[in-house]
């Protein structure tokens, strides 16, 4: 065979190779397609659904949340960008996904009246429907870098207000690294940069850490700079309390959960402290006069800086986050402050035990919805 016809064959059969190769990748980019549909359930909607060299592209993603959600909707998303791994598309065992990057998503969270956040619960709660692949194997997908760009988060309390307490943080900068759908399983890694809206300012919020939601074990730092403290209030402010009128609020957390046990140390600073005033007996703040508040304040430059530190088993049926930190707050400012609170439990080093319930209660729901946000059993509070 000459040499020109040899390279004829070999041209021909890489073209041959070149052909075969995409006609397999645009296969496995439709099973991937397919899955997708399949996990994102029946209640989801997109605008178009683009299948491209290197991946996938939603536009206009849509998923509707269910009758009683404080929310019209559990999660939008304007693009998502899928980028899998070529390789394992064809094993047929999970879906890889390398990178995900999304465009300006919202999502809706409840915290429900026992406590425990719910998200996207047509996804995974409790009474979602079992996705499964046409043979009846459940579709898992393995995700490896998540990058969010702009999004809106808006968080549903209903342990401290009727209808729920709305906090909603926008200009979401966010990285998740790691994480099976639909099991939740393995540790993910995961930065967070937003804006907590408020009525009178907005703050900033930042979190960096790492949860196994599975386990339900994490360890995560937690800072807010100039947060409204007005619309938060109802986390401060017992009720018959007066309230606040105006105030800001910093706060420095680090939180370790490991086999049950809850660990975390902190800081909270408020500022620009104006407190309501009533004719009866709730002229007080974390059970503390209103005056020797303002006084207190006053003679450090305007600020009440309160340290805490917080413990327990998280599983014990007694344990409350509530009413532990609640409790906390309320021993710190007293302290800080050179006053007693006669109407508190002594002996109270057992952190969340329900015997300290007066304090909690002068600041019920504080951290609750923070500490959540990595303790996944709706039946505690």
């Amino acid at each position: 065979m000459s040499s020109r016809r040899r390279a004829i064959w070999l041209l021909g059969g890489f073209a041959a190779l070149a052909v075969a190769a995409l006609v397999a990748y645009a296969a496995a980019q439709s099973a991937v397609k397919e899955r997708i549909t399949l996990a994102l359930g029946p209640n989801s909607e997109t605008r178009e659904i683009r299948v491209g060299l290197w991946g996938l592209e939603l536009d206009g993603l849509r998923i509707r949340a269910p009758s009683g959600w404080p929310a019209q909707d559990a999660l939008r998303a304007e693009q998502l960008t899928i980028a899998p791994r070529l390789l394992t598309l064809f094993s047929g065992d999970a879906v890889r996904i390398r990178a995900i990057d999304i465009e300006a998503p919202y999502l809706s969270v409840l915290r429900g009246e026992q406590g425990g956040l719910e998200a996207l619960p047509r996804l995974f709660g409790r009474d979602a429907p079992a996705v499964a692949k046409p043979g009846g194997e459940p579709v898992r997908i393995e995700l490896g870098e998540i990058e969010i760009e702009a999004g809106v988060l808006e968080l549903f309390d209903a342990t401290v207000a009727k209808p729920p307490l709305q906090i909603r943080i926008e200009q979401i900068e966010a990285t998740l690294e790691h994480l099976s759908v639909p099991d939740l399983s393995g540790k993910s890694r995961f930065e967070l940069d937003g804006v907590v809206k408020g009525k009178a300012h907005d703050g900033r919020v930042h979190l960096e850490g790492w949860g196994e939601i599975g386990t339900r074990e994490s360890a995560v730092s937690i800072e807010l700079r100039g947060v409204d403290l007005v619309p938060l209030q109802a986390y401060l402010v017992r009720p018959g309390e007066a309230g606040v009128r105006r105030g800001s609020v910093d706060l420095d957390m680090q939180s370790d959960v490991t086999g049950a046990r809850l660990d975390a140390r902190g800081t909270i600073t408020i500022s620009d402290l104006e407190l309501a005033s009533s004719p009866g007996l709730g002229n007080t703040f974390l059970g503390v006069s209103n005056s020797v508040v303002l006084a207190g304040m006053k003679d450090r430059g305007g600020k009440l800086t309160l340290d805490f530190t917080l413990s327990g088993d998280v599983d014990h049926p007694d344990f409350s986050l509530n009413e532990a930190l609640g409790t906390k707050l309320a021993f710190s400012l007293a302290e800080t402050l050179g006053v007693s609170l006669g109407g508190l439990v002594e002996g109270v080093g057992s952190l969340g035990v329900k015997g300290g319930q007066a304090a909690g209660e002068a600041a019920k729901g504080v951290g609750g919805a923070i500490m959540d946000l990595f303790d996944g059993d709706p039946e505690r509070k």
